[in-house]
């Protein structure tokens, strides 16, 4: 169905043609081992989860005070319970 529809456009099909990509006839190259999947899984880059924090100032700053204001914050909690 979805080639018929690439036959009635002229231009599409025209812009079509000027790519030609080869696919390869054995899947042997493609086939990979559970272990070897398991290796690239381990390997794989992950996210910064704080990258839009720290990628401005006021952000990387808020990355220094909060740590040292929580800390005092837990220290005077810590004074007023005793």
């Amino acid at each position: 169905m979805l080639k018929d529809e690439f036959d009635k456009e002229p231009s599409l099909q025209k812009r079509l043609d000027e790519y030609k990509v080869e696919v390869p006839q054995s899947l042997a190259q493609f086939k990979v081992s559970r272990w070897q999947r398991f290796i690239e899984f381990l390997a794989s880059p992950a996210k910064d989860p704080l990258e839009q924090i720290h990628s401005s100032s006021s952000g990387y700053n808020a990355m220094k005070l909060v740590p040292l204001a929580s800390a005092v914050l837990i220290t005077i909690l810590q004074l007023f319970i005793l």
